[in-house]
């Protein structure tokens, strides 16, 4: 079968089965009980599915290394999860727990920076026997800087850490009480080049066995007597359609897929798929150079034309959250109330762009707006990465409401060498030639960007994206704003609720972007064959000890 022929056959089971499966909501679990269901597909009664060989196998791409801090196959990082505790485990619902500390806690004075203090367990072993100490906290935390582990790096920011009788201090170059949100991070044993190792001495339920093909469960992990599984076997990745045959032939059993993804090409077979909420924000970011969006009542209209719940539902076939402030609904940090005022009302949308001065003073049917004296046809330039079919329907949406309400888009759908080009060029580099210059420039772009727990949204308005590799090609410069950001985040717990309000406040005052949904995640496993499993975006197996695995049947 050519390649073309099998995505549509696995697109058709995958449609055929969404009327049979349901995804789990929130954090609960999804269960299959049931030996046999009473659906059927094509005639033939749904019944349980069963792994091919009757063992537990993962994929693994033994092309690169197995070192949870270093890899770049997140496959690796998700074997590893299994062998690796990781420093603070955050859930579906962002919050923080962590197997291997006995305490945390933020010290902050009047006046003074914060700083995180962890006192790590007593009698966490790890796989040589010896115990984990603060000296392996440390050592991974640092680790992650000096090996260029670009992934933890991104996710932690800058940190400096140091460690004294069993405790780990922690600070950054900022403040941040919502800290451990950002360090669900793998630790390794602090041996000399442990970290240049491809399966460094970890301390979670499994360990390698001395080939790296299985991993065999470690005796000395507190529920041990309690895990699935006794032996789990890896399977070479060789791309992604022999994943897809290797996992519909049962001879993978767990994988996860982004249904948003460019690559995304779905699996097929007897399937139950259970919900990762991440922290991937969809936004919509303004051009400070844009005749229109320079003016911030134009800004802050925007938020009223996107019909998040249409997208999510509709265009992202379920694969993503709503949200209006950069924030994720299931955390405890969202705010409901202040969120909702700001949901999908066109004729809100148009009554504060008419309170800005847009309207239609030709009669057109189109707005336009006075500058100067002078009437000013609105014409907005609106980018998305045409690489991501996702993103350019949900783009095609919000232009199609922009145009309903008489704003004329032109929206440019742009492979991601010419995207990126639009959104970098600076119309005042004083080195362009007058042939470099382009006959448009952006207004609005359509982006992503990975957000951790803390909800820090500062690398989409502050810093250059040339100097600093913040997210800010709209060139802002918005102290206010930053300064709210920055006391939300430095605030003790009891001073965040009323600066996390002032921040949000900020926020939608200045509006330099605009959120539009969270994306989702599936852990895809066979019918039955997994119950108990409540994944999250930083760890599948996350209370691995409670799962239930069939392997007969």
């Amino acid at each position: 079968m050519n390649r073309t022929k099998k995505i549509l056959a696995i697109w058709l089971s995958l449609a055929l089965l969404l009327g049979l499966l349901s995804a789990c909501a929130g954090a609960q679990e999804e269960t299959a009980d049931e030996t046999e269901l009473s659906d059927t597909v094509s005639g033939q009664t749904l019944t349980a599915g069963e792994a091919e060989d009757n063992v537990f196998s993962l994929a693994a791409d033994f092309s690169k290394t197995l070192n949870p801090i270093t890899t770049t196959s997140s496959l690796n990082q998700m074997v590893g999860d299994l062998v690796y505790d990781r420093l603070f485990d955050v859930d579906g619902n962002f919050n923080v727990t962590s197997r291997i500390l006995e305490d945390w806690y933020y010290s902050k004075s009047e006046g003074s920076s914060g700083y995180w203090v962890l006192t790590v367990r007593d009698g966490i072993l790890m796989h040589d026997g010896e115990p984990l100490t603060a000296a392996d906290v440390a050592y991974s935390l640092s680790r992650v800087f000096s090996s260029g582990a670009r992934h933890y790096m991104a996710q932690m920011s800058r940190i400096y850490v140091s460690n004294y009788q069993g405790q780990v201090y922690i600070a950054g170059d900022y403040d941040n009480g919502l800290l451990p949100q950002r360090l669900a991070v793998p630790i390794i044993r602090s041996a000399p080049d442990e970290i240049l190792k491809s399966t460094p001495i970890g301390s979670g339920p499994y360990k390698f066995s001395e080939d790296g093909k299985t991993l065999e469960k470690f005796d000395d992990y507190e529920f041990a007597d309690d895990l699935p599984v006794e032996t789990i076997y890896l399977r070479q990745y060789d791309g992604p359609e022999e994943l897809i045959h290797e996992y519909e032939s049962a001879l993978v059993d767990l994988v996860v897929n982004d249904p948003t993804n460019i690559y995304n090409m779905g699996y097929g077979g007897k399937s139950e798929k259970r919900i990762i909420y991440t922290g991937n924000l969809h936004f919509i970011c303004y051009n400070t150079n844009s005749t229109f969006f320079r003016y911030e009542a134009y800004r802050n209209a925007m938020t009223y034309i996107i019909d998040r719940e249409t997208i999510c539902d509709s265009v992202l076939d379920g694969a993503a959250d709503p949200a209006t402030i950069p924030i994720h609904p299931n955390s405890a940090l969202y705010n409901a109330e202040f969120a909702d005022s700001y949901a999908y009302n066109p004729q809100r949308c148009k009554d504060e762009l008419e309170k800005g001065g847009c309207r239609d003073l030709d009669g057109d049917g189109m707005l336009e707006f006075a500058l100067s004296g002078n009437k000013v046809d609105i014409l907005i330039n609106f980018v998305v990465c045409a690489d991501n079919a996702a993103k350019v329907q949900e783009a095609r949406r919000i232009a199609d409401d922009m145009e309903a309400i008489g704003l004329t888009v032109n929206l440019r759908e742009l492979n991601w060498k010419d995207y990126i080009a639009a959104l970098e060029f600076d119309p005042d580099d004083e080195d362009l030639d007058e042939e470099d210059m382009p006959t448009w420039t952006w207004d609005m772009y359509y982006g992503e960007i990975g957000l951790t727990g803390d909800w820090n949204t500062l690398t989409l308005f502050t810093g250059d994206w040339y100097d600093d590799g913040t997210l800010n090609y709209g060139r802002w410069d918005l102290p206010l704003l930053e300064s709210s950001v920055r006391d939300y985040l430095g605030a003790v717990e009891e001073a965040r609720p009323d600066a996390e309000l002032t921040m949000l406040q900020t926020l939608m005052q200045n509006s330099p972007f605009t959120a539009v949904c969270f994306e989702r995640r599936e852990a895809i496993s066979h019918v039955g064959v997994i119950t108990g499993m409540v994944p999250n975006q930083y760890n599948v197996f996350y209370d691995f000890a409670k799962w239930n695995v069939n392997l007969n049947g």
